[in-house]
């Protein structure tokens, strides 16, 4: 049930980070290629919906190469921290095991100086 929810939290994320960097290298490219630009209209115009498919086809495979590499780190997190958390609760029941031990030693120890002593 989550999953498709975090999915598109990690896709969003990515889809936030690709788009940002491909209007950066448009903006760059832009600027770079602006005198460079002096074919007609209709060649223009082709060649600028060719790019557009292009750069959509990219961003999209980008988003999601992102968003599973985004995911796969959280994971990677979660379970580094299922993995500590369960040590630490492993050495917590080791240590009440422990005193457990000692606290029957302990009752051991006290009946048998019960029944050593008259009342």
């Amino acid at each position: 049930m989550f999953r498709p929810i975090i999915k598109i939290v990690f896709l969003a994320s990515a889809a936030f980070e690709v788009a940002r960097e491909k209007i950066e290298d448009a903006l760059d490219t832009f600027t770079s290629r602006a005198d460079e630009y002096k074919s007609s209209g209709s060649d223009r115009l082709h060649q600028t919906r060719d790019r557009l498919k292009q750069a959509v086809s990219d961003a999209t495979q980008t988003i999601w190469q992102r968003s599973d590499v985004l995911e796969g780190q959280v994971r990677e997190k979660i379970r580094r921290q299922v993995a500590d958390f369960s040590l630490g609760a492993l050495g917590d029941s080791t240590e009440i095991n422990e005193l457990r031990a000692e606290i029957a030693t302990l009752r051991a120890e006290i009946a048998e100086l019960k029944q050593k002593t008259p009342v």
